[in-house]
């Protein structure tokens, strides 16, 4: 095939195939791929009025594979609108597959960054930069002289073929790029580069290595920003053992960057997300200043039932707004979510040692409850479609005000009793828990973004039912809406 054929034919095979999924565990307002399987998002970017999110495609089959840049616009981030393929592994430099990476406005236009993945043989590869760029932000052109970073600007103490998701921004005059990369000892760090025209670049330093700072030594989808008087890194992070994946994780740090020594000063490391389907974050900055994330909502060592007669697999988050606390970050859903919020209810009571039930119809829902803690007590939220047979259907939401410890258990076609566990501190006895269900994941968030937990979920019924009980005394103020998007 020509290069363009190749992109073409990508195109013409998601147009034939887009209508050939099982709705079933589809989202409702969450951005996904139109088939295929997606997984991190790309070129997260505001431009001329709309917000745009590219992401890694494999638009053939629900499996991982040749890589493809997906691409959807949406006015609200809630609701999205899918555009032909940007980008296709057609060139010499990227035939094994456009990896993942970024995207900045310089000119009017959208410049993309990405990874070129050129495989040699059965087991070798190696990886270089790339630009593409448009002008009506959906056609994309190939920069000529690409790769803009080649393997000979790979410094000697990183590996000749880990070195991918360049993630771009400007500070003061000039353009930087963090690249992912692993020490020659196999140790996860972050590559800084530096340009004045986003053409030809300069490698200044390593700003950070993972000397015992976490576990898991590849790290890979970096992003470095300001925000308040700190800056903050992210990166995710898995743990190997050979060729399996054991963990995936995503963390954060803050601290100070030094953009002429090329260092990162760290104060803090955490994890950004306490659940087990969050991976792959990407910030952006639009025209309000706010520093908006959004991230692939499943992960490496998960299941993905819907590879298996569904067509399609893998969605991103409902995009988050990102605020500094102290040292570390709080996290909130955009709020134009609240625009689709409809069947309001509100309910306060007094519980000891008793139950509110709540029947809901909607596949989505938005509920924030507020717990205040007059005793030692837990309690425990619980969705499920049938009370007499919840504990093989069910999400279980726990909180013991004793222990300090928050626990999301789930039963679903999945998993029997998975369990999640995060401590929280409680300020004046309270706790504050705002959920959102979709038809396949929750996102939780708690004391106003202080922790979230992302998982996805597949019922084996629909939920229907919604319990709150509480062993101990403690008052309950509950809001709930219906979702319709």
């Amino acid at each position: 095939m020509k290069n363009s054929e190749i992109l073409r034919y990508a195109r013409y095979f998601v147009s034939n195939n887009r209508d050939k999924v099982n709705n079933k565990y589809r989202l409702k307002f969450h951005l996904m791929g139109e088939c295929g399987w997606v997984n991190d998002p790309n070129g997260f970017i505001f431009f001329n009025g709309l917000y745009h999110c590219f992401f890694q495609y494999n638009p053939f089959e629900p499996f991982w594979g040749p890589t493809y840049w997906g691409h959807a616009v949406s006015k609200d981030l809630v609701k999205w609108e899918h555009l032909p393929i940007a980008l296709a592994p057609d060139e010499e430099y990227d035939k094994g597959g456009c990896f993942s990476g970024s995207a900045i406005e310089k000119d009017g236009k959208i410049y993309l960054m990405y990874t070129g993945h050129v495989e040699v043989g059965s087991s070798e590869y190696y990886q270089t930069q790339c630009i593409a760029y448009s002008i009506d932000g959906v056609n994309f052109v190939k920069y000529r002289r690409n790769p803009v970073i080649s393997t000979k600007d790979i410094p000697e103490n990183a590996s000749k073929r880990d070195f991918r998701d360049p993630k771009v921004f400007k500070r003061d005059d000039f353009y930087y790029v963090v690249i992912a990369s692993q020490s020659q000892k196999g140790k996860g760090q972050i590559l800084l580069y530096r340009s004045s025209d986003l053409f030809h670049w300069e490698y200044v330093n390593v700003i950070l290595r993972n000397d015992n700072i976490l576990e898991g030594d590849v790290w890979e989808c970096p992003d470095l920003f300001r925000l308040g008087e700190k800056d903050v890194l992210l990166f995710s992070a898995q743990k190997k053992e050979d060729s399996k994946i054991i963990s995936s994780e995503t963390f954060y740090c803050t601290g100070k960057m030094d953009f002429e020594k090329g260092l990162f000063d760290l104060y803090n490391c955490e994890k950004l997300d306490w659940g087990k389907y969050f991976y792959a974050p990407q910030t952006t900055i639009d025209q309000q200043e706010r520093r908006l994330m959004i991230a692939w909502m499943d992960n490496w060592n998960c299941p993905f039932p819907t590879q298996q007669g569904h067509n399609w697999a893998g969605a991103f988050i409902l995009p988050r707004e990102l605020f500094l606390r102290g040292d570390g970050l709080s996290i909130k859903p955009v709020r134009e979510i609240e625009k689709y919020r409809k069947s309001g209810m509100i309910v306060e009571k007094f519980l000891s040692n008793d139950s509110i039930y709540l029947t809901f119809d909607s596949e989505c829902l938005e509920t924030e409850v507020d717990l205040f803690f007059i005793t030692p007590a837990q309690v425990e939220i619980e969705l499920c479609s049938n009370l007499s047979a919840s504990s093989n259907n069910s999400i279980k939401i726990l909180y013991n005000n004793v222990s300090k410890k928050l626990q999301l258990i789930i039963n679903d076609l999945v998993f029997s009793e998975e369990r999640q566990e995060v401590k929280i501190d409680l300020k004046r006895d309270k706790l504050n828990l705002r959920f959102f269900l979709d038809k396949s994941s929750i996102e939780i968030f708690v004391n106003e973004g202080e922790k979230v937990l992302t998982n996805r979920v597949y019922p084996l019924e629909k939920y229907n039912t919604l319990k709150i009980n509480s062993e101990g005394n403690c008052k309950v103020y509950l809001r709930k809406w219906d979702l319709e998007v």
